[in-house]
């Protein structure tokens, strides 16, 4: 048993280092800076506890389910380290890549260790066994990535602003005298007024943003507004003595729109909306 754990010690250590080795060899492609040096300090300290704190004891319970040694123990105890790397999901999220991939190189470097004390060692069954955990290592991450997606909530507002309308825009929620609003597909409609705000009974949304934006005009024909002539603004809330209102800004522009002004603003750009407190006190709040 002293000889095992040891050896899942190891398995740790190594699982961690070549874990920022990759990351480190990604990270030259991409970056230099002492960001990218930092990053990779992080990663390493919180995956050497991830893989003490939970790699150890959940590869000593596959050992322990496994120690009859069936058919297919290399593959099927490989799958099961993977399994147990993925299911973090649920625990840290979109950061469980990195379970997956310390969950693969633990499990390889556990199985390195035994196979140079084996007489019979076959390094060609080995490196063929290793790729097929690697590649469901890797198959492992991409599907995180698309459960995700899957579960990750959406905002899915469907604003209709006035034709021409240029400025700050303004959304407060949760008013309940408002109707119910309606839907285009999976989004839901918010209609801006010629003052540049809206209200709705919709709650403050959560999420990433995945809006779509249009100008209409007074026969109701509508434009699609390039996410470029958008800058996303403020979230808050503003309270009276009786509640709490919660509203989204936004920024919109008809010309010169360009990526720089969608991520930063314009510090230029006229500003005649209407703040939140003058709104709440235009419709009687």
């Amino acid at each position: 048993m002293k000889d095992k754990l040891l050896r899942k010690i190891k398995s740790a250590l190594l699982a961690s280092l070549f874990l920022i080795v990759l990351l480190g060899i990604y990270s030259i492609y991409e970056s230099e800076s002492v960001d990218a040096f930092l990053f990779l300090i992080v990663i390493f300290f919180f995956s050497l506890a991830g893989n003490f704190l939970y790699g150890i004891p959940v590869s000593l319970f596959i050992d322990y389910l496994l120690r009859k040694r069936i058919k297919f123990y290399f593959l099927l105890s490989g799958f099961l380290h993977v399994f147990f790397g993925y299911i973090t999901f649920f625990i840290i999220e979109n950061l469980n890549s990195y379970a997956v991939i310390c969950a693969a190189l633990f499990f390889l470097s556990d199985e390195w260790q035994k196979s140079f004390k084996k007489p019979n060692y076959s390094r060609k069954r080995m490196l063929m066994n290793s790729c097929f955990v690697f590649g469901l290592s890797v198959f492992a991450v991409y599907s995180s990535f698309y459960v995700q997606e899957l579960l990750e909530k959406k905002t899915n507002e469907y604003y209709l602003i006035p034709a021409d309308y240029v400025g700050k825009v303004t959304v407060i929620y949760d008013i309940e005298d408002e109707p119910k609003p309606e839907k285009v597909g999976d989004h839901n409609v918010i209609k801006i007024n010629h003052d540049g705000y809206g209200l709705t009974a919709l709650p403050e949304p959560e999420g990433t943003f995945n809006n779509q934006y249009f100008y209409i005009d007074e026969d109701g024909h509508k434009e699609k507004i390039d996410e470029k002539c958008i800058h996303i603004g403020v979230s808050g809330s503003r309270s009276n003595n009786e509640r709490e209102f919660s509203y989204h800004s936004f920024t919109v522009i008809n010309s010169n729109c360009t990526s720089d002004f969608s991520m930063h603003g314009s510090q230029y750009l006229e500003n005649h909306s209407i703040d939140v407190e003058e709104i709440l006190q235009r419709e009687g709040f």
